[in-house]
């Protein structure tokens, strides 16, 4: 890429997801694009972000969370946040592969001139990459794990 590139807010629950999702995100813009600076930050709950950063959260499905648990509670957090702050953001919906193809598209669509391609190709999360990543080793997220768990544990998986 020869312009530069905003820097992108990661907003998630769990923490850990988001944190996983910018540094697969950095690593892949370094192999592509290693002369350029660009940054990714994926900021907890009161931390500061740079102004001009294009803001993503990470929203789960319907059918996964409960308005009473933890996750659905932060994400409904940042929403307000932002709409109080009235700063534009993206949701992002889904499993970690669909909302790394949905962050790919939009920042597709935000900068249409630079070459963004490379992002599809390297989803950490789509179905043929190894179930044990990298960055599983440096998560520590119990629900992460026990849902890698019970994928394998499907019946037809081997």
């Amino acid at each position: 890429m020869t312009s530069a590139q905003p820097p992108i807010v990661l907003l998630g629950a769990p923490h850990a997801l988001a944190r996983a999702m910018a540094h697969a995100l950095l690593q892949a813009w370094e192999t592509h694009a290693p002369a350029s600076r660009w940054s990714c930050l994926a900021p907890q709950p009161g931390e500061d972000w740079p102004s001009e950063a294009k803001i993503y959260v990470l929203g789960q499905d319907w059918r996964d969370s409960a308005a009473s648990d933890p996750a659905s509670r932060q994400i409904g957090a940042w929403r307000v946040q932002l709409a109080e702050q009235g700063l534009p953001y993206v949701m992002l919906y889904g499993k970690p592969a669909a909302q790394w193809l949905q962050l790919a598209e939009s920042l597709k669509s935000i900068a249409p001139s630079a070459d963004w391609n490379w992002i599809s190709e390297q989803n950490p999360w789509k179905p043929s990459a190894r179930m044990h990543s990298k960055m599983c080793e440096q998560c520590g997220d119990g629900d992460c794990e026990r849902q890698l768990f019970e994928a394998l544990h499907k019946p037809g998986k081997k």
